[in-house]
Formats: C-alpha cells, sequence, structure tokens
C-alpha cells in the first residue's frame, strides 16, 4: 500500500481558540469556541464543525451523524488526519480544554459540562491528556508554577 501523499489535518490547524466575549451562562462548547479555521478539506471542516458543536462523543456517534459505517468513517479519518477519529476528537477537546482552564475563571465541573463531560470524567480526562490535574495546568499558566495547595 503506498503512502498517503496528502498532509494530515491536525485539530490544532483548524481550531481557532475562544470567543472574545464569554459568558457566564455558557453552556455548549460552541457557545465558547470560535468557528474553526478552514482545512480546504470540506470533510474535515464538517468533522471539526460537529466536534464543535457537540463536544465530547463516541467517534461512533459522529459516523451516525455522518450516515458512514464507523470503519469507513475512522478509516477515511486515518488517511485524511494520520490519527484515528477517536484521537482527533479527544486532541480537539484536549486544546479547548486547556483554553478554557487558561483563560476563563470558570470552575472545572462548568468547564467539563461545557465540553461534554460527566462530572468526573472531565479532571481524568485532563490529567491523562496533559499529564497534570486542571488546577495544577491553571496554577502553571498563570503563575508560572504549581501551586502545593497540601503542602
Amino acid at each position: 500500500m503506498p503512502d498517503n501523499p496528502f498532509t494530515p489535518i491536525t485539530p490544532t490547524e483548524l481550531y481557532n481558540g475562544l470567543v472574545d466575549h464569554l459568558s457566564e451562562n455558557s453552556t455548549k462548547l460552541s457557545d465558547v469556541i470560535r468557528e474553526n479555521k478552514t482545512s480546504g478539506n470540506n470533510y474535515i471542516d464538517l468533522f471539526a464543525n460537529k466536534v464543535r458543536l457537540n463536544g465530547k462523543r463516541q467517534a461512533s456517534d459522529y459516523a451516525k451523524l455522518f450516515g458512514a459505517d464507523f470503519r469507513h468513517f475512522d478509516g477515511a479519518m486515518r488517511c485524511m488526519t494520520g490519527m484515528s477519529a477517536h484521537t482527533w476528537i479527544n486532541e480537539y477537546l484536549r486544546l479547548a480544554a486547556c483554553d478554557l482552564v487558561e483563560h476563563t475563571n470558570f470552575n472545572f465541573k462548568t468547564i467539563g459540562k461545557i465540553l461534554g463531560f460527566s462530572q468526573s470524567s472531565f479532571s481524568q480526562f485532563f490529567r491523562a491528556y496533559q499529564k497534570m490535574q486542571p488546577w495544577e495546568y491553571r496554577s502553571l499558566k498563570r503563575y508560572g508554577r504549581k501551586q502545593h495547595f497540601f503542602s
């Protein structure tokens, strides 16, 4: 099988950051994240917009939204992005989570709700992908060091 001659389209290339004026009443990811940048690939642009609108969902749920079989959907995503649909979703949400933790005063429960996580799973997700707790990340970005709350 020949190598893919296309450049992979990563979430970093599409993610456009937070909106300028955040409301404390924001409850959806699309309320706090700007429209995505265009990638030049309509399929990826549609997928990124679906992730921006729906937040954390199973990759198979996104395949259903596109009316595609999950295996074909995941294969297309791997071909165009160099990563599985599940990995792409998680990377996009990691970027959004880091922005929300660093640039807002929302509590972590609210951030998790905005991203589509259950109450306890946001901290687990953040720790798994950032290798630190959300409060440690916020402290590091705001004060240049991790605060020690328990020492």
